[in-house]
């Protein structure tokens, strides 16, 4: 089926999902349309051959598949103004904090749910999604839908209990991440690096060490084992690491940001 794409909220995840799918071939420019209240989000729509629609009632009058790509706070308004559009229409939510019984709630009684948790590194079609096994999606629609998320990122499907909990994970990975760049950048530096260096260098290590471990059966443990010979220079460096408790600290990252997404229910 030549399904037409529906994009509500053309901001920083929906933008990076709408242009991902277009620039690695999951659809054509010509079957996905954008809305957004930003001037800005709808020039960057145009740039990526997208045509936009000037209204929500009008946007989902042209497509069968929604990508629903707004605020929490914003959800409310904006499902009210498509009200009867989404009737029998496939609604795919990336709204964090709302699982699917509190979707379903504002929308028309046949629309079909499926929610997504996913991350900004779908920009460079490199994301990590979560979707809820919870979904009332037809079978096709579906594997149609994973297809389409599976050209710019990993695709884990999840209980939707858990999915609060791949909100705080992958949800705020990117954020983590950075912090930790800027972070072990900043020792280069101190080290007496150039900071255009040392940030290279964390970078390359850091996307190295994760493919190592993608693509080999190295664990964790088993990576930081093997760099670290007995009295070396490494293990003072994570002896220094766990003396700071920065372990502690990333674990009670994830636990606060996931309990945060609970609350926006």
């Amino acid at each position: 089926m030549n399904h037409r794409l529906g994009i509500i909220g053309f901001g920083q995840m929906g933008g990076a999902i709408g242009s991902g799918l277009v620039t690695n071939g999951a659809l054509e420019a010509g079957q996905v349309t954008a809305w957004d209240l930003s001037p800005d989000a709808r020039g960057h729509a145009t740039e990526a051959g997208i045509a936009t629609a000037g209204s929500v009632a009008e946007l989902c009058s042209g497509c069968d598949i929604v990508l629903l790509s707004v605020k929490p706070q914003d959800a409310p308004t904006v499902l009210e103004e498509a009200g009867a559009g989404l009737a029998g229409k496939a609604v795919v939510s990336i709204v964090a904090g709302w699982d699917v019984e509190t979707l379903s709630a504002h929308l028309p009684e046949d629309a079909r749910v499926l929610r997504v948790m996913p991350n900004t590194p779908a920009r460079v079609a490199a994301g990590a999604f979560g979707l809820s096994e919870a979904t009332t999606v037809t079978d096709a629609e579906k594997a149609t839908i994973q297809d389409w998320f599976s050209t710019i990122g990993l695709v884990e499907w999840v209980p939707e209990k858990l999915m609060d909990a791949v909100t705080g994970l992958s949800g705020g990975i990117p954020a983590y991440a950075a912090i930790i760049v800027d972070a072990l950048a900043d020792g280069g530096v101190q080290q007496g690096l150039k900071r255009p260096v040392a940030r290279r260098l964390v970078l390359q290590s850091l996307l190295g060490s994760a493919q190592l471990m993608l693509e080999t059966d190295l664990g964790p443990g088993d990576l930081k084992d093997a760099v670290c010979s007995p009295a070396g220079t490494t293990i003072e460096g994570v002896r220094a690491i766990e003396r700071a408790g920065i372990r502690s600290g990333l674990i009670e990252a994830v636990i606060a940001a996931s309990q945060r997404a609970a609350e926006l229910k």
